[in-house]
């Protein structure tokens, strides 16, 4: 908006929202640095000479279960006067405002601009407070943890005091309809004195993740990053507030815990970030890894971080609500560079997300560095199994999203032309998904064999299996399924080992797999079709060619993927943040 807007729209509220209360807007985060240049709002004629001041708050904490928020004044607009009575229409209708970086305090209907600019950081929120004007609101959702607007508790006023700290509620009113942030933000961070002088080494980075031992994919992720990455590194690994500290025993690269519900937690990693002998900080963010909705306290500890970001997203939604929106948009916003693992995570950040696509670097989910098997005759002998058995697989740590049930209702027609065809289910329950039901999952998948009559198809290997464990039992298998049932998944570490390795892949067709077994690297089929499914397998059981052919693309396919190669791809990339720095 470059100037101030009068738009004769009426609002279906005609009452309006309480004067003389603060209201915040905890639904849209700032999502990048800047200044605020201008606002959007609902009035009518009880704002003549009336004044509307603006703030913006940071979240010092958010209680889902109770509603509470902490947040504090940071920076403010200073006093609007919106106008004489004649020039205010008597029915509440939507103006937009436009404040100066100079002290201009013209009348808004003039269409001059009106009020000073403020600074914004990308994980702030705008707070609007009027003495006695009543301000139009939008409708707002009927599930008051999805308010978009809060208000203090108790009626106390946060703009008497600079920084304190109040309880919010969340209120029945939406005011503020949009914001302009004229943006601050750089490509990379400040430089360190002497980073400069640091390009022709190699950058000392520090990660944060989670990590061995703690089991799940991105623990595994990051210590084979780490371990490929060719220089030196230390790691902050984040704990589940449940977990046992004396129960988890870290190797000596981790020099801190985070705390992943503890707010004081990130700050403490941001000062170690800043004043430790680090030239780049490498944050590995997925969803439900950090506190706060959708993870919003990661959001504090990089725009606190003086020095070169790079944060690569494990999970990109493609179709977020507008405070997930904010929130991974200001992830973006606060980091050097951006890391996604495919080509379509690329696209979905610079479509649904606006994210620069310069911002943005694809670098592929790494694979271990193996030989290709032309034989899996031997590999499967040392398993136990007869050289020659038909043999397929799905592995990884099991959750529902797996959606195991579709292959055994297709191997309930398979066993019909290949009787002794032997399906692995290779891994142990998701550990959050262990806490939250325990191994209901499995249980259904047992009693879903024992009802198919595929007692003697199936294995259970029951067990979280580190690099050579997997690979070994991988080379033992003819097929890989992949059946997960999320329209929305733009990575599998999963499916990326099982190309890295030469294997023949059957998928469901979530975009990642779309991508990664395109040009005859693998096979699709559809969701829930069981028929399509068994008449596949059958296909590719009977077709050797066919089957290999499809090995040795993926298995070329995935040489640009070891983990050898995608180490000194982020280095690549941390020096190139200290020489533009």
């Amino acid at each position: 908006t470059n100037g101030t807007r009068i738009l004769s729209r009426r609002s279906l509220y005609e009452g309006g929202a309480p004067a003389g209360i603060v209201y915040i807007d905890s639904h849209k985060i700032a999502a990048k640095k800047g200044n605020i240049t201008s606002v959007s709002f609902y009035i009518d004629q009880t704002c003549a000479l009336s004044t509307v001041e603006f703030g913006a708050f940071n979240l010092i904490n958010r209680d889902l279960e109770h509603n509470l928020a902490q947040l504090f004044l940071t920076e403010t607009s200073g006093s609007l006067k919106l106008g004489a009575i004649k020039e205010i229409k008597p029915y509440m209708h939507l103006i937009t405002i436009q404040l100066c970086s100079g002290n201009a305090t013209n009348n808004a209907n003039t269409g001059n601009c009106q009020g000073t600019q403020f600074p914004i950081l990308p994980h702030q929120y705008l707070g609007i407070r009027s003495d006695k004007c009543r301000l139009g609101y939008a409708p707002t959702p009927t599930d008051r943890v999805l308010a978009t607007t809060w208000e203090p508790e108790n009626g106390l006023d946060a703009f008497a005091k600079r920084y304190q700290q109040l309880n919010y509620l969340p209120s029945a009113y939406t005011i503020l309809q949009s914001v302009t942030i004229d943006s601050l933000e750089s490509n990379t961070k400040t430089s360190i004195e002497g980073q400069k002088s640091m390009i022709n080494t190699i950058p000392r980075v520090l990660f944060l993740g989670t990590y061995p031992p703690r089991k799940c994919g991105l623990a595994t992720f990051l210590a084979d990053l780490t371990e490929n990455y060719p220089g030196p590194y230390d790691v902050i690994a984040v704990d589940e507030p449940t977990v046992d500290e004396s129960s988890r025993n870290y190797t000596d690269k981790v020099i801190f815990r985070l705390n992943q519900t503890n707010s004081d937690s990130y700050y403490t990693v941001g000062d170690i970030v800043n004043s430790g002998a680090y030239d780049v900080f490498n944050l590995q963010h997925e969803f439900g890894l950090f506190g706060g909705m959708y993870g919003e306290y990661v959001i504090k500890l990089l725009a606190s971080i003086r020095k070169p970001v790079i944060t690569t997203l494990h999970t990109i939604i493609s179709k977020p609500n507008s405070f997930l929106m904010s929130v991974m948009r200001s992830i973006c916003a606060t980091s050097s560079r951006v890391v996604v693992l495919s080509n379509g995570g690329r696209q979905l950040l610079i479509d649904v997300y606006g994210v620069d696509e310069k911002k943005i670097s694809v670098i592929r989910h790494g694979v271990p560095d193996s030989k290709f098997s032309h034989s899996l005759a031997d590999a499967k002998v040392s398993l136990g199994f007869e050289e020659n058995i038909p043999t397929m697989a799905t592995f990884g740590l099991l959750h529902r999203d797996k959606y195991i049930q579709l292959p055994l209702q297709a191997l309930q027609t398979v066993v019909k032309s290949i009787p002794n065809v032997m399906y692995l289910i290779i891994g142990q329950t998701h550990p959050l998904v262990q806490v939250s039901e325990g191994n209901s999952y499995v249980h259904e998948l047992e009693h879903n064999i024992t009802a198919l009559g595929l007692t003697k198809n199936v294995r259970f290997i029951d067990k979280y299996m580190n690099d050579d464990e997997l690979t070994a039992y991988l080379g033992a298998v003819d097929i890989v399924l992949t059946p997960y049932n999320s329209v929305d998944q733009y990575v599998s570490g999963a499916l990326s080992w099982a190309v890295g390795v030469g294997k023949c892949v059957i998928s469901t067709p979530y975009p990642y797999a779309k991508e990664l077994l395109d040009n005859g690297r693998g096979f699709l089929t559809p969701y829930d079709d069981a028929e399509h499914l068994s008449s596949l397998i059958i296909k590719l059981f009977q077709d050797t060619k066919l089957r290999d052919r499809a090995r040795r693309n993926a298995y070329d396919f995935g040489r640009n993927m070891i983990w050898p190669i995608i180490g000194a791809k982020f280095e690549e990339i941390s020096r190139d943040l200290i020489s533009s720095a």
